[in-house]
């Protein structure tokens, strides 16, 4: 009964702030679009059949919008474990070993669905994650962007506040 009235108690908090939530929320989706967009472009040789071209680029776009869905997922699971909603402004070595694991058992998950799919190959160039079939650098991707994104949302955040 004392968890659910706390949970009841941190809902009514992102009711009430729901215009700084929306905020939150559109700054982390536009700022991991952007990076996982460069990411997934660079990245590109790496995968078979890939080369840069419209139908590429469109591809790779839709992939940093299924990226920046995975960023929201770690945000919002973030903030029900933190019990704050704007836990990234302030990160720290928790949160950071937080983004991480969440974004490796993300980017794991997503990469053998992605894979048992056929929905993409390796090329030979593509580093793989110790003692697997996975590619390495869709790994690096979803541990090093988010939090990227979220110290690049936190800045924000912080130097909007001090105005």
């Amino acid at each position: 009964m004392k968890r659910k009235m706390k949970m009841m108690k941190w809902m009514s908090i992102l009711i009430k702030n729901s215009s700084e939530l929306k905020n939150y929320v559109i700054k982390i989706i536009v700022i991991s679009i952007v990076l996982n967009f460069v990411w997934e472009m660079v990245q590109m040789p790496l995968y078979e059949n890939f080369s840069f071209s419209a139908k590429t680029t469109v591809f790779c776009l839709l992939a940093s919008l299924g990226d920046a869905i995975m960023i929201l997922i770690i945000y919002f699971i973030g903030s029900a474990l933190f019990k704050n909603y704007s836990w990234f402004a302030r990160i720290n070595l928790r949160t950071i070993v937080y983004i991480a694991i969440a974004g490796l058992v993300l980017s794991v998950s997503g990469e053998l669905i992605a894979l048992n799919l056929n929905l993409w190959n390796y090329s030979s160039l593509m580093p793989k994650l110790f003692f697997t079939s996975i590619g390495l650098s869709p790994i690096l991707q979803m541990i090093i962007l988010p939090i990227l994104t979220f110290m690049i949302a936190g800045v924000l955040i912080r130097s909007v506040n001090r105005m």
